[in-house]
C-alpha cells in the first residue's frame, strides 16, 4: 500500500534502496578510489558481503515504522521522518 501522496519513490517508503545504496557508496567509495572495472566489482562485492541480518532487520524496522506513520496521517507531509 502506498500512501496516496507520496511518489512511488519517496525516500520515506524506501529506506532499504537508501540505506543499500548510501552503505554500498560509503563503503566503496574511500581513499584510494578503485583503478579498475575489476577493483570496484570487488568492492562492491566485499560491501554487499558485509551487510548483516542485524542491519537489516533496523533497515526492515525502519521501513515498518515509516510505513505505520504514513498511515496513520493519512499521506499528510511528515516533518523530519
Amino acid at each position: 500500500m502506498r500512501c496516496p501522496d507520496l511518489p512511488p519513490r519517496s525516500p520515506d517508503l524506501t529506506p532499504c534502496d537508501f540505506f543499500l545504496w548510501g552503505f554500498v557508496k560509503d563503503s566503496v567509495y574511500v581513499p584510494p578510489l578503485p583503478m579498475s572495472p575489476k577493483e570496484l566489482s570487488d568492492r562492491i562485492t566485499h560491501a554487499l558481503q558485509t551487510i548483516t541480518a542485524d542491519m537489516l532487520h533496523g533497515v526492515w524496522d525502519e521501513f515498518d515504522y515509516r510505513v505505520d506513520v504514513c498511515r496513520v496521517t493519512q499521506g499528510a507531509h511528515i516533518e523530519g521522518l
